[in-house]
């Protein structure tokens, strides 16, 4: 008798044990993650600008997206072919997707492309989401960074790729929420860029002195705790 009550002790000493150090495993105390300061780069919310502007309310715009959320090995494939695909994906991201507004159906996936991209594994990894999206028949359409923008060709690049797919069946109106009167030089120059140094806004300034007074440039909003400019 006094062995089985033993026995159970020792049972009961073990679960008490496991619990605890499962635990101690997800306490707050021990995992160690810290907030990122903002969810997109100064490049890619200036870019995002752009995109809402140029999409209008005929799409709605996602940032950050898994790529595993929109991709999936086609069916029929081995289970060690199957894995090895998952884990070509895993840990990539698209960083904006164009969906339907109604249904939000996956229209197409942007990358924007800073000076990162010129480095030999980024482009490995452009040319391989390239061909995955190909193989998907889903459109990736991939812009350069820049200072500025026109929304008038960024949506026209869009519609383009769009109409080229076939996933519409008309020309979308992006247009239809952009100003008609300005040229599309005016448009670009209209879209502040964020401050390369501390992210701020930017504001279009007119220099007052030295070789360049009269001519216009973009001046941190920050100013005087930031200084940088950006030319126009």
């Amino acid at each position: 008798m006094m062995l089985w009550i033993v026995v159970v002790l020792v049972l009961v000493l073990v679960v008490v044990l496991s619990i605890a150090k499962q635990r101690s495993r997800y306490s707050s105390d021990n995992v160690g993650y810290q907030k990122q300061s903002a969810l997109f780069t100064p490049a890619e919310r200036s870019f995002l600008g752009v995109l809402d502007l140029a999409a209008g309310k005929d799409f709605r715009v996602f940032g950050k997206v898994r790529v595993g959320d929109l991709l999936a090995p086609r069916q029929g494939l081995s289970n060690q072919s199957r894995h090895a695909a998952l884990n070509r994906i895993n840990r990539k991201h698209f960083d904006f997707v164009l969906c339907r507004p109604d249904d939000l159906t996956v229209l197409c996936v942007i990358e924007l492309n800073d000076k990162s991209h010129q480095r030999k594994q980024r482009q490995d990894r452009d040319e391989f989401l390239l061909d995955a999206c190909r193989s998907a028949g889903l459109s990736l359409l991939m812009f350069d960074a820049q200072h500025a923008y026109s929304p008038v060709e960024v949506s026209t690049k869009i519609a383009a790729a769009l109409s080229g797919s076939g996933q519409i069946s008309v020309e979308p109106t992006f247009s239809e929420t952009l100003p008609e009167s300005p040229p599309a030089d005016a448009l670009a120059t209209e879209i502040a860029p964020l401050c390369p140094r501390c992210s701020g806004q930017m504001v279009k300034r007119i220099a007052k002195g030295g070789e360049n007074v009269g001519k216009e440039f973009w001046g941190c909003s920050n100013f005087p705790n930031c200084r940088e400019i950006v030319t126009i």
